[in-house]
């Protein structure tokens, strides 16, 4: 069983499943999925019966889109974690040894 990385299971759950980044003004649909507003209003253009979400299928007689502040707040410190996890993935120095039986080992600190 492979091992589950927490920060990629929050970033996931951070991203927008139209656009596949971090959700811009995320809204909800009645079912409870999210997605940010431009998205599924583009995904909703042109249609003059009843919409479905882009996820499940479940249909709506209207648009009603709330919006999902809380996850805007989440989406704003999952980004921070982010840039600063790649910040520090960056910043990371190596050096490498060769030992007397020529195993190179690799030493790794933080900028």
């Amino acid at each position: 069983m492979a091992a589950v990385n927490p920060l990629k299971s929050f970033r996931d759950e951070a991203t927008c499943s139209i656009c596949l980044s971090f959700y811009k003004d995320p809204v909800f649909l009645d079912c409870g999925h999210s997605f940010c507003q431009a998205c599924i209003a583009q995904c909703w253009e042109g249609s003059d019966t009843a919409v479905s979400c882009p996820q499940c299928r479940e249909t709506f007689p209207q648009r009603t889109l709330r919006p999902n502040r809380q996850l805007g707040n989440f989406v704003e410190i999952a980004k921070q974690l982010s840039f600063q996890t790649a910040a520090g993935e960056v910043g990371a120095r190596c050096t490498r040894s060769l030992s007397n039986s020529s195993v190179t080992s690799t030493k790794c600190s933080s900028v």
